[in-house]
């Protein structure tokens, strides 16, 4: 196997000149004598060692990709496909391989990642999920190994981020409903521990606030502990108020639909129902439902474009939020009389 010792020797040059000529520096080679350098590599047939290259770089040309929960099966969940199909492009577009992390052993968070980021088995590393608990942040900065978090925002600066704008887009799915002639409308919130919590619940808000809608308490529901799916106690709540919902905003829809049969009522017939983050099928329903759809392959760009930043040495902007759209579908119709 030829060597860069047998490159240099049959062109008459430093082994330091061939290394400079392989890895573009650190110090510059004149023109003639890397074309020559070069020519001799080819025709010694020289392949380099990809893996001696990184140790000498000091870099593994991986990125590292985590997901909210760290559990092996988020990786079949389709939700997360369209981002990791962002990720895994602009990864592939620019050199680098794509390293799955599970935690198969369910170590505690922050001592798994502890571990992984001064393992240095990745150059970077990609955090997808709004759930990642901010002591699990903390840990990944002190470990050095620059990180970018993926759908949610914090408010340390240290933290670099790529979101969809769940204020704005919640905003957007209020005012939708506003316009067509809902006036009860439920919120089904997530915890206001995250960000996309305070977040949702913010433009949830500010619609009602511009509609001189008054905020009636009872319509919102907030969980005290961390939640995914909204309980079947939360909705009846709701549509058994005196003055019950006539439309319901949920990130969780189609849980909320099949427990709103469950309690025998319909949509869109008895209330409206409009997704915050839309399902794969929510358009392939017997009703499609109305959903905010978020950018998640532009997201998953984004993300790699600021972690290949943040590894150069450079401070990209932070955080970085991404419009949602919204998709008006069968399950928010315009009230009869409006």
């Amino acid at each position: 196997m030829t060597t860069i010792r047998d490159i240099a020797r049959q062109a008459g040059v430093s082994v330091a000149t061939v290394s400079y000529v392989l890895n573009n520096g650190p110090r510059s080679v004149n023109a003639a004598t890397r074309q020559h350098v070069l020519q001799v590599m080819q025709e010694l047939n020289y392949q380099p060692n990809p893996i001696a290259r990184r140790l000498s770089l000091r870099r593994t040309d991986c990125l590292g990709l985590a997901l909210a929960g760290l559990s092996d099966s988020n990786f079949s969940d389709t939700f997360y496909l369209e981002y990791i199909r962002g990720i895994s492009f602009a990864a592939e577009a620019n050199g680098f391989n794509l390293l799955l992390l599970t935690n198969h052993q369910r170590e505690e968070s922050s001592s798994y990642f502890t571990a992984l980021t001064q393992s240095r088995q990745m150059d970077g590393l990609l955090l997808l999920g709004s759930s990642v608990p901010d002591n699990v942040l903390s840990a990944i900065q002190a470990g050095g190994v620059p990180s970018v978090l993926i759908a949610r925002h914090t408010s340390n600066p240290k933290v670099y981020s790529v979101s969809q704008d769940y204020r704005l887009g919640t905003y957007t799915a209020t005012a939708h409903l506003l316009q067509r002639g809902y006036r009860r409308i439920g919120f089904l919130g997530q915890s206001l521990q995250f960000s996309y919590g305070q977040e949702r619940l913010a433009g949830y808000q500010q619609a009602l606030t511009e509609f001189a809608i008054p905020l009636d308490e009872n319509l919102v529901s907030i969980p005290t502990s961390l939640r995914d799916d909204p309980s079947l106690s939360e909705i009846k709540t709701l549509m058994s108020l005196p003055k019950r919902a006539d439309a319901l905003l949920t990130d969780r829809e189609l849980v909320v639909l099949s427990r709103l049969r469950d309690l025998g009522w319909n949509v869109p017939q008895d209330v409206a129902l409009v997704g915050l983050d839309e399902s794969e099928t929510a358009g392939l329903l017997e009703v499609p439902l109305t959903s905010l759809r978020s950018p998640k392959f532009e997201m998953g760009q984004k993300a790699v474009a600021m972690l290949l930043q943040l590894i150069a040495g450079e401070k990209p902007v932070s955080p970085v939020f991404l419009p949602m759209q919204l998709v008006v579908r069968a399950s928010s119709p315009l009230r009869s009389g409006i």
